[in-house]
């Protein structure tokens, strides 16, 4: 209910925020560490998998069973220096589950994003490695 309500606040006070690419954050990267943005973003799942390191590790009847886990990653368009296969990836949580993506071999799902789909994402930006957006309210595009 804040969420609406800041957000009309903003609209009726001729207030919005300034929406940036992926690709104009990690261009001034050092700008934006520990700053609140706005982002219109393209995402990916990140999730990595290995044999047996997941829920009840598969143990029941399984042989090669992999279980995947990772972020959420931003997609950019242009390679920017300082920056790994990973340009960006998404924290935090929402409806009390972690922003991530998890499942088995080729059953991986994302919360509470999709895949390939664009999101208009708030968040602040952590100093990690990756650098990582900490999402506070976004919607899809």
């Amino acid at each position: 209910m804040r969420r609406v309500l800041l957000g009309a606040i903003l609209v009726l006070t001729g207030c919005s925020p300034t929406v940036h690419t992926a690709d104009e954050v990690l261009g001034a990267l050092p700008e934006h560490l520990g700053e609140k943005v706005v982002m219109e973003v393209e995402l990916f799942s990140g999730a990595r998998c290995r044999v047996g390191e997941g829920p009840s590790d598969f143990k029941a009847y399984c042989r090669d069973c992999q279980y995947c886990s990772g972020p959420l990653v931003v997609r950019t368009n242009e390679e920017h220096e300082g920056v790994d296969d990973w340009p960006m990836v998404l924290g935090g949580t929402h409806a009390g589950r972690p922003i991530r993506c998890e499942g088995p071999l080729n059953e991986v799902a994302c919360h509470p994003f999709e895949p390939g789909k664009t999101y208009v994402i708030r968040g602040s930006i952590e100093k990690t490695h990756p650098p990582k957006l900490l999402v506070s309210a976004f919607h899809e595009k």
